[in-house]
């Protein structure tokens, strides 16, 4: 009984945990379109150093950067918390992209090098991986349903055509900013 009226008494902060737990799967699911980002990192030489440096490391210390990485991406999402209570919603966004978009990319690089090494030596190891796996299928598998019944949607034409128009006008206006700009200041 104590429970349920405990459980009942901050629905507001509920809902907004449930939003940025959606907001987080988005993102995650989302995180495709940036791949040109991960792409160019990947050419970067620190990138390559430190992704051979963790793949020579004998299992169990692989196992553990790897664990760290994926620490570091939790402890981000406390800051999205206090992101949210002390300076709101669109800084708890900003956060949870940017924490997806740096940590989420560097758990990503440090597991992707570690993995072979770890899936070899323990075999609850290699479990885990093929659990995670398939929890990712079935999420993008869900992502990728739900954009097919988007394009699908009449409006949908429409709004990709005014994004474009407007990606395209603010383009316009930066580089009128940076003339300016330049013949103010050059």
């Amino acid at each position: 009984m104590m429970e349920q009226s405990h459980h009942h008494q901050h629905p507001l902060l509920r809902g907004i945990g449930h939003a940025l737990g959606v907001l987080y799967l988005l993102v995650t699911l989302l995180f495709g379109p940036i791949r040109s980002l991960a792409a160019w990192l990947e050419q970067q030489r620190l990138i390559q150093r430190y992704e051979c440096w963790v793949g020579e490391l004998p299992p169990a210390a692989g196992l553990a950067v790897s664990l760290l990485a994926l620490g570091l991406l939790e402890v981000a999402k406390v800051a999205v918390l206090l992101s949210l209570r002390y300076f709101g919603v669109i800084a708890a966004v900003v956060v949870t992209v940017g924490a997806k978009a740096s940590l989420g990319y560097f758990a990503h690089l440090t597991w992707r090098a570690a993995r072979p090494k770890v899936i070899a030596a323990y075999p609850w190891a290699a479990r885990v991986d093929a659990w995670v796996g398939a929890q990712l299928a079935l999420l993008r598998g869900f992502r990728d349903r739900w954009r097919d019944a988007l394009r699908r949607q009449s409006w949908y034409p429409g709004i990709v055509n005014a994004v474009r128009t407007l990606r395209h006008q603010a383009a316009r206006v930066l580089g009128w900013i940076k003339a300016r700009w330049a013949r103010a200041f050059g």
